[in-house]
């Protein structure tokens, strides 16, 4: 286990962690525990060395993190990671452990809706990622989706709300209405329709970003053409989806628009993103991880 590393930035939080760290190995838990010293932030750290001691633990009180490690005495990791997802009526934010590296064992976690895979050794920065994911993920964002499409945004409304964040979602029906609206609320991200009647995606882009300049935006059509594309990167939107659009592809422009690594369980994207071109000037897709 790497016991040092380059390291994101330990930042103080109010909100207080309760982390259960499930292996049978004293040394990964330590380790874990080590890297969760590092953050200045009120927090408890739960150990276990099997999986029906973990269940006992979650069964008596709830816990906000998971670390737990596959292979366990007793019960697998997996079914204790599958009983705090039934039970629980906020499951937990988990985080896989294991030496091997199967495609098998990261599809079951997909499944289980585990956020993170780390296989061992994993770093001390990998520890302090997830939980700065969880950080990011569980803070509610201000998202607007704009379409001239009553069934449009219907839908992306419904993409977004399965998506990794959490996010109060408002809508537009025009650029005039999302201009509107952005003057009264900080919206971190827009999902923006290229095509609209009137004012079209890009020229809303450019009005949006001279009212908040921090302002995320994702511009997305049913067409995927070269000029359209260069013409909303040129506005400033940060990533193209192509419609239809899966949350998985929600996920992967909201972890770059909000500066979180990716987690290795992220599906491919075929979101296009602006700072990723081509050796001959075109735009090429960004997968992730």
């Amino acid at each position: 286990m790497h016991l040092s590393d380059d390291l994101p930035p330990a930042k103080a939080s109010a909100r207080p962690l309760r982390i259960l760290v499930v292996d049978d190995s004293v040394v990964i838990r330590g380790t874990i525990r080590a890297a969760l010293d590092k953050l200045e932030r009120p927090l408890t750290v739960i150990e276990a060395a099997a999986g029906d001691e973990a269940l006992a633990i979650m069964r008596q009180s709830q816990v906000n993190m998971i670390f737990c490690d596959i292979q366990l005495p007793g019960i697998s990791g997996l079914e204790a990671l599958a009983y705090a997802f039934a039970r629980q009526e906020h499951p937990p934010f988990m985080v896989l452990m294991s030496s091997l590296d199967a495609e098998a064992v990261r599809e079951v976690g997909r499944k289980l809706r585990v956020y993170e895979f780390l296989q061992k050794p994993f770093r001390i920065s990998d520890v302090l990622n997830a939980v700065a994911a969880y950080d990011r993920l569980s803070t509610l964002s201000n998202a607007l989706v704009v379409d001239d499409s009553s069934t449009a945004r219907k839908l992306m409304r419904r993409i977004l709300e399965r998506s990794q964040f959490r996010l109060d979602i408002q809508e537009a029906e025009s650029g005039a209405e999302a201009v509107k609206l952005a003057g009264v609320t900080d919206f971190e991200v827009i999902f923006l329709d290229a095509n609209m009647p009137g004012m079209n995606g890009p020229e809303t882009a450019g009005h949006l970003l001279r009212a908040n300049a921090r302002t995320q935006i994702v511009m997305v059509s049913t067409e995927q053409q070269l000029e359209l594309i260069r013409s909303s990167q040129y506005a400033g939107a940060f990533a193209f989806l192509t419609k239809p659009f899966q949350s998985s592809d929600v996920n992967a422009v909201l972890h770059s628009a909000f500066s979180i690594r990716a987690p290795s369980l992220a599906l491919p994207t075929h979101a296009i993103f602006s700072d990723v071109e081509s050796a001959n000037g075109g735009v090429e897709r960004r997968a992730t991880p």
